[in-house]
């Protein structure tokens, strides 16, 4: 999509939120999911995947719902102050790098490789927690986990670093990580089988671009 064309749609749908009369989040979401949920009626009355059901609508009539759809979710964004074209860009980034495939193990010997999301070198014994379950006593160490959640962003202030078997550059500890400047590797995919809780670990960027080093001290 160009980006004149994201300008002209981003620009036509602030016209007329200026004329809608409820402009707050809230509603503007309610709107956004409503209409979201009316394109998965046409996958579950598709008649090839679930012939018993009466057709939901033409064609024609789900090219709109997806229309809806997505102006609706642009609506939303900028009654959040979201750039949609910042958003666009970010989600496609994301998409090419794929952060939710797992990733393939590069580790050897006393050395996990994985992607350096936030660099520096830290040194510290590592809390070891694949499923986040145990986030309240830890203090002052490496959390190793398999991937990280926004809503655990609060215990990283109690952190040195971050380590993750799963995620990519724009993965949530990897935003999570650069917002509190810990040293992060992600995509390790391992590294929670590899590394025993308090092991003294270390954190290094790797000699390659975007490289993460954790050592088995």
């Amino acid at each position: 999509m160009a980006k004149d064309s994201l300008s002209y749609i981003s620009k036509q749908i602030r016209k007329l939120m200026e004329k809608e009369y409820r402009k707050d989040p809230e509603f503007r979401s309610l709107l956004a999911l409503s209409q979201l949920g009316d394109i998965a009626k046409y996958l579950t009355h598709d008649p090839g995947l679930n012939p018993d059901a009466r057709l939901h609508g033409s064609r024609k009539d789900e090219e709109l719902a997806f229309g809806q759809a997505f102006v609706q979710l642009v609506g939303y964004a900028q009654s959040r102050g979201i750039d949609i074209k910042k958003a666009i860009y970010k989600g496609l980034e994301n998409w090419e790098e794929g952060d939710w495939r797992k990733s393939e193990a590069k580790s050897s010997g006393d050395v996990i490789k994985g992607i350096l999301a936030y660099g520096g070198s830290v040194t510290g014994k590592a809390f070891l927690d694949p499923y986040r379950e145990r986030l309240d006593d830890m203090d002052g160490e490496i959390l190793v986990t398999k991937f990280a959640q926004p809503q655990i962003a609060a215990y990283f202030t109690h952190a040195k670093g971050i380590i993750t078997d799963e995620g990519g550059k724009t993965c949530h500890a990897a935003l999570i990580a650069r917002e509190y400047k810990l040293p992060c590797v992600v995509g390790t995919r391992n590294a929670t089988e590899r590394i025993p809780d308090g092991r003294k670990i270390r954190i290094e960027p790797g000699t390659k671009r975007d490289e993460g080093l954790v050592y088995l001290l």
